[in-house]
């Protein structure tokens, strides 16, 4: 069974390949077995329309994903996933939702500004103070105000 990582790696490679203007910002894998499923959020320069996920869709199923799990590829929505530096770059100054990993427990979720990226750590400002967290232990973090406050 491949793991998550793996699946993420191989859809990061099948999209820089087949539509490199496509920005993948999340994989989830989801069930096991006959029943697993992948998920995709993806974003695009023109918006992310159904042409475009057809298109995902499609580059995905031509590398045998589609023979191993289902395909689902949705749009960004509201507040995007932040995946790589890239993300989490421009979404300094923003408000974030981080799910960080507690020492073996179930992960956290933590909110605040984005007030800095560092070369292993994020550092997030609520009203709790500033608080350095390292990016390892980031499970999954969402930009709450991708377009900034002003916007």
């Amino acid at each position: 069974m491949a793991t998550a990582e793996a699946i993420e790696r191989e859809v990061e490679a099948c999209l820089a390949a087949a539509m490199p203007d496509v920005d993948l910002r999340e994989v989830v894998l989801m069930g096991a077995g006959d029943d697993a499923m992948v998920r995709v959020v993806v974003d695009h320069p023109g918006g992310v329309d159904h042409g475009v996920c057809e298109a995902v869709t499609r580059a995905m199923w031509a590398e045998g994903l589609g023979d191993r799990f289902g395909i689902e590829v949705w749009s960004p929505g509201p507040e995007p996933p932040l995946r790589v530096r890239r993300h989490y770059e421009a979404a300094v100054g923003h408000r974030v939702r981080l799910k960080v990993a507690d020492g073996g427990g179930k992960p956290r979720t933590r909110e605040g500004v984005l007030a800095a990226i560092g070369a292993d750590s994020v550092s997030l400002v609520n009203d709790g103070g500033a608080r350095e967290i390292a990016l390892a232990d980031i499970r999954r973090a969402y930009d709450l105000e991708p377009h900034g406050a002003d916007a």
